[in-house]
């Protein structure tokens, strides 16, 4: 194994990202945890108080992924807001400074997905993003977990865009160029034209290398969270999901919607609003609290137009309603948020809050604090991700294939719940879906009558907003060149350029 060096050493200063060509993975001195204060203790979870980022930073992304070797199981990646790509390792305790972005920026997406061109194992995705505070990107770059290096990938399709959501789930069917796991890139803003505000929605194959369009969001969206999980069955889909939630656009400064998108059908449907309006907020996918069924959205923190968010809450697709969870200690807009497991002190998935800023102004903080969730206790030992199917990119869906359409089948548009057998497989683990695995809707664990709706939970909101049907044709998002900058919500101010690089290397040609 190689050894790793340890530093406490970097060159640039506070808030600059002067690298001078780092090769190799710099673990920061950061002292062990022996015990992780903790705050807001309830039934459903309490918040850990962790080690701080090495660097404070804003209008970032984030990512969990296998840990880069030198550290342990898991890690959460803090992705730009420059150039910079920081890990924490829950199961040693530690942040490291890892090989920072070919492209310095903020505003950007990231996810998690099999990595292309018959690189092996996962990648941790940068799309877009935002330059100088003014000059938006269509670059797409992939960390690889192996092999600790940044790969450069088609860019987006449909132009430069900041301030999006990116998103992983199984490819749509019937798009061509897609095959197996897809990368999705939602919303965002051009920061030009007279809708800058987008609904667009492309999805990238690493199977294939391949970009293509799909169904666009129902409402245009920036500064948006966006995470893949289980479908919501109460709405008559399966499998694996994209979620859309929060955001803002030219009308409203903070959205209370959200909505999903079932890669089967390729359409979009709305979900119940959820208990706060949030923009420049983040999401992410962990079990759900004790005495709610597997796999929820958690919408995490933001700004509601005046003041920054403390709020959590979280989404059961089971049940398809919202619940208000304990508040994170510091309230925050424009940070990332990933699902990962807690530190070591506790064995269970954790929600991390990431960098953001606190205050009114623009000053970013290097905070870094964890949602554990109650009633998600991992065995011994579990700390890393489940394994992938041996075919890069494959996806396997319940009973062998993914979900089609063929004529006949329920649509999003249909109130149709599936068969009760479907809704209630046996023996559901607590486990954390991952976005990229086709799943069945886990159970309730209750039995129901078929056509039922679960009975909503105290302090949950029904939907109250009928089902529409989804858009077929990406919705025009481009128009004549005007500066919308300063009506614009969910941008950062300028960003200073940087001036490193790195050793990388391409995906090999397919």
């Amino acid at each position: 194994m190689r050894r790793v060096l340890h530093s406490d050493q970097d060159e640039s200063p506070p808030g600059r990202t002067g690298y001078r060509g780092w090769r190799r993975l710099a673990v920061l001195a950061v002292a062990p945890l022996l015990a992780l204060p903790s705050t807001a203790a309830s039934a459903q979870g309490v918040w850990l108080t962790l080690p701080q980022m090495p660097t404070a930073r804003a209008y970032l992304a984030g990512a969990a992924a296998k840990c880069p070797e030198g550290l342990h199981g898991t890690c959460v990646y803090a992705v730009g807001a420059d150039a910079k790509l920081e890990a924490y390792s829950p199961a040693v305790g530690t942040w490291a400074t890892l090989p920072p972005l070919k492209t310095p920026r903020s505003n950007l997406a990231s996810t998690t997905a099999p990595c292309p061109g018959g690189v092996r194992g996962d990648c941790v995705y940068a799309i877009g993003g935002l330059v100088g505070g003014t000059t938006t990107l269509a670059t797409v770059e992939a960390y690889s977990t192996e092999t600790n290096a940044w790969l450069t990938l088609p860019s987006l399709p449909g132009g430069p865009r900041a301030s999006l959501g990116a998103a992983t789930a199984p490819c749509p069917t019937g798009v061509g160029g897609l095959r197996g796991t897809c990368v999705y890139a939602l919303g965002g803003t051009t920061l030009t034209g007279g809708d800058p505000i987008l609904t667009r929605v492309e999805a990238y194959s690493p199977a294939t290398n391949t970009w293509a369009t799909v169904s666009s969001l129902q409402t245009a969206r920036s500064g948006l969270g966006a995470t893949g999980a289980p479908c919501p069955g109460d709405l008559g889909l399966r499998g694996t999901c994209v979620y859309a939630v929060g955001g803002g656009n030219t009308g409203d400064a903070a959205l209370i919607t959200a909505e999903v998108y079932s890669p089967g059908l390729d359409g979009w449907q709305p979900l119940p609003d959820m208990p706060t309006e949030r923009g420049l907020t983040a999401a992410a996918t962990a079990p759900c609290p004790d005495g709610m069924t597997d796999g929820c959205v958690y919408a995490v923190g933001g700004t509601n137009g005046a003041d920054n968010l403390a709020a959590l809450d979280a989404y059961s697709p089971v049940t398809n309603a919202w619940v208000t969870l304990p508040p994170m200690p510091t309230a925050r807009r424009a940070l990332a948020a990933a699902a990962a497991p807690c530190p070591k002190t506790r064995r269970s998935d954790c929600v991390y809050a990431l960098g953001g800023i606190p205050g009114a102004d623009e000053t970013p903080t290097a905070r870094a604090e964890a949602f554990a969730i109650e009633g998600s206790e991992q065995r011994p030992g579990n700390d890393q991700p489940p394994q992938r199917p041996t075919q890069p990119g494959a996806v396997t869906p319940p009973g062998g294939g993914q979900q089609q359409n063929p004529a006949g089948q329920t649509r999003p548009d249909q109130q149709q719940r599936p068969p009760a057998a479907a809704q209630q497989p046996g023996g559901a683990q607590r486990h954390p879906a991952r976005p990229d695995q086709q799943q069945a809707q886990p159970g309730t664990g209750q039995q129901q009558k078929p056509g039922q709706r679960p009975p909503a939970k105290p302090g949950q909101r029904p939907s109250g907003k009928p089902a529409q049907k989804p858009s077929t044709k990406p919705a025009p998002d481009t128009s004549p060149q005007e500066n919308l900058e300063d009506e614009l919500p969910f941008v950062r101010p300028p960003l200073e350029e940087s001036d490193g690089s790195s050793q990388e290397f391409e995906p090999s040609a397919r």
